[in-house]
């Protein structure tokens, strides 16, 4: 049997929730012993930042591009219009998370922002102040975890799993998807998803692209942020983020794609 195909997530605030403060309490104890143990990953919805990419890159020793073709699909989100990538639960007959073993989690140290959050959810707006977060408990039918003794704050639940690194790592992405939700002037086209999906997803790609003579002097990179470049992943990322608005004008659209036509690196095959 097909498994179910997967269901409608927004990164923007769902309104007609209620949302958690801070201090909102919930019991929770996720644990292999319950009956329910890795159902929510059998059928997850899973959206992956640049950041939880990274990580999980860097977890499992491959490539950027090995990675997405692997492990993840694609789909625009319909705001922006701009492309999301999602860990694909779908591809195989069976169904079910792709990291997901015998014993639980295979890349579990590793594991993405949406997974340290749930059984909280996260939805954002972007306000005149900047963005404004709200969070919310998704209580699954199936889920004995909220049956258990512990009790959380929400803070404390995401201090405890280390939610607000991966948080930070991907705000500046976050910010730039939900600008392009409300910025006019843009034109978001075939070519704006391919290059957005590079710069923020692929950075083996993006990696030969700024190491290309053109793209150098295009955007008058010096020799110290070269060196960075070439191998601190971190560093790539945070620079693909100075990048990424660019593509909210068509100034900056036209810009990188003549870069890429001119550039030899770009196009090197690993």
């Amino acid at each position: 049997m097909a498994p179910d195909q997967p269901e409608t997530v927004s990164l923007y605030q769902q309104m007609d929730q209620e949302s958690l403060s801070p201090d909102s309490r919930f019991t929770f104890l996720c644990q292999p012993d319950l009956p329910c143990f890795n159902q929510c990953c059998l059928t997850p919805t899973v959206i992956l930042s640049p950041y939880d990419l990274l990580r999980l890159r860097q977890g499992l020793g491959i490539t950027a591009t090995a990675l997405l073709e692997r492990y993840t699909r694609q789909e625009i989100e319909p705001n922006s219009n701009l492309p999301l990538v999602f860990i694909d639960a779908y591809r195989s007959p069976e169904g079910g998370c792709p990291f997901l073993g015998e014993h639980g989690c295979t890349v579990y140290p590793h594991r993405p922002a949406a997974c340290r959050l749930f059984p909280l959810t996260m939805g954002s707006r972007l306000t005149p102040d900047g963005v404004e977060d709200h969070y919310f408990c998704r209580r699954l039918d199936y889920c004995r975890g909220f049956d258990a003794e512990p009790e959380w704050t929400a803070a404390s639940w995401m201090t405890d799993q280390g939610f607000s690194e991966y948080d930070q790592g991907r705000r500046e992405w976050l910010e730039i998807l939900l600008k392009a939700g409300v910025t006019e002037e843009m034109v978001v086209d075939a070519l704006v998803q391919d290059l957005f999906a590079i710069l923020a997803y692929d950075l083996d790609r993006f990696r030969r692209l700024v190491l290309d003579p053109v793209f150098i002097e295009a955007y008058d990179l010096k020799a110290e942020d070269i060196n960075d470049l070439k191998t601190d992943d971190l560093a790539l990322l945070k620079f693909s983020y100075r990048i990424l608005p660019t593509l909210l004008s068509p100034a900056g659209v036209q810009k990188l794609a003549g870069v890429i036509r001119r550039s030899t690196k770009f196009f090197e095959v690993d």
